[in-house]
């Protein structure tokens, strides 16, 4: 596999070249990642299960959906693609913040978008191993775990 081209931006989130995602670390650049929480009407989040063979976080659970931001891609562009290649959904987004993040790939900032579900979810199985929509109280409380730190640290700030 072709490793995924990706911006490589400094610590204020300005441009600085390109490359594969996992060599932006050892420049001591950063690579970008744009991510989604859903929920729907009722208030619930879309909680989803990483596929137990996932590269990272096998087997979490997690409330963000998303990725790395592809070159030349903006934040924006990249929440939804990923929204509609992991979930088959393509809702109105809105970037709630961006953040550096320590993810496993190395030193990234994150943008953190939310989305209301208004039709069905059609999750792609090789990203999705079970979802549902569940109270955001559930998760705060640590009711599902195993849990990605980031989607929990993120659900914390988005509800203040």
């Amino acid at each position: 596999m072709v490793p995924e081209t990706v911006d490589f931006v400094d610590a204020e989130d300005r441009p600085a070249g390109r490359g594969p995602r996992g060599e932006a670390a050892g420049l001591g650049l950063y690579y970008r990642v744009a991510a989604t929480v859903c929920g729907d009407r009722e208030g619930r989040v879309l909680v989803y299960r990483r596929p137990a063979r996932a590269a990272v976080f096998g087997g979490h659970y997690d409330v963000l959906i998303g990725g790395s931001v592809r070159a030349g891609e903006s934040y924006r562009a990249a929440a939804a693609r990923e929204l509609d290649e992991e979930l088959g959904v393509r809702p109105a987004l809105h970037e709630v913040f961006r953040t550096r993040h320590d993810s496993p790939a190395g030193p990234c900032w994150l943008a953190v978008h939310r989305a209301r579900l208004t039709g069905p979810v059609l999750p792609d199985p090789a990203e999705v191993a079970w979802y549902g929509l569940v109270p955001a109280q559930d998760v705060l409380d640590g009711l599902l775990h195993p849990f990605v730190p980031a989607g929990r640290q993120a659900l914390v700030r988005l509800l203040g």
